[in-house]
């Protein structure tokens, strides 16, 4: 169960958030609570822990830059907005060429993706590479790639991927389930070609 399914006992008070535009102690508390998971959402995006920090500081930066003007009056406010800041900086990242294939080459280090992550992902016990996975999500749109992060890395709902994004539950719901039919397809149809070249090479 994710930190969003269930609230944490040592979650900030709602009044936090209006106090961390004015109060350093009160915004200490809010980056103390939310860095983990930011962190984490960031790693598991961008492969390499010292780009995820990386990209988790300029996350911070961002927020500290535009907390007094920021509108929301509780912690669900603030974690939506951060989620937001997030996933534009490692789409921003990712635009990258360069860094993409630099992330592939991490990626192809990982090895397996353990199955605490494959199993709620693909719906099965399939076991599959971090670099498989990557590469099956470069075929999404950057749309589709930012619902299955936010749901399955970042932990958020429905609803709260949709105000992280701008868009509908509804319309949340369904690209989720179109995603992860492609993502899985592609997974699968390269866990096939893998075999199939694999059972050729012992032939020879």
């Amino acid at each position: 169960m994710t930190y969003s399914q269930q609230k944490e006992s040592n979650e900030p008070a709602d009044e936090i958030v209006s106090l961390a535009r004015t109060d350093r102690a009160a915004f200490g508390e809010l980056f103390d609570f939310f860095y983990p998971h930011i962190l984490a959402y960031c790693v598991r995006r961008l492969i390499m822990r010292a780009v995820a920090e990386d990209v988790t500081s300029e996350v911070f930066l961002k927020v500290a830059q535009g907390i007094r003007v920021f509108p929301g009056v509780c912690v669900e406010d603030f974690r939506r907005w951060i989620f937001r800041i997030a996933t534009n900086e490692i789409n921003a990242y990712l635009r990258q060429t360069i860094r993409r294939r630099e992330l592939f080459a991490a990626a192809a280090e990982m090895g397996r993706i353990s199955a605490n992550v494959s199993q709620p992902l693909l719906g099965d016990v399939s076991q599959i590479d971090w670099q498989d996975l990557y590469r099956a999500l470069e075929c999404l749109t950057e749309r589709e790639q930012a619902i299955i992060s936010l749901r399955f890395f970042g932990g958020l709902k429905h609803h709260q991927i949709a105000d992280v994004l701008d868009l509908k539950p509804g319309t949340i719901r369904v690209a989720l389930c179109r995603a992860l039919d492609c993502l899985r397809d592609r997974l699968r149809g390269d866990d096939v070609a893998r075999r199939s070249a694999s059972d050729a090479a012992r032939r020879l």
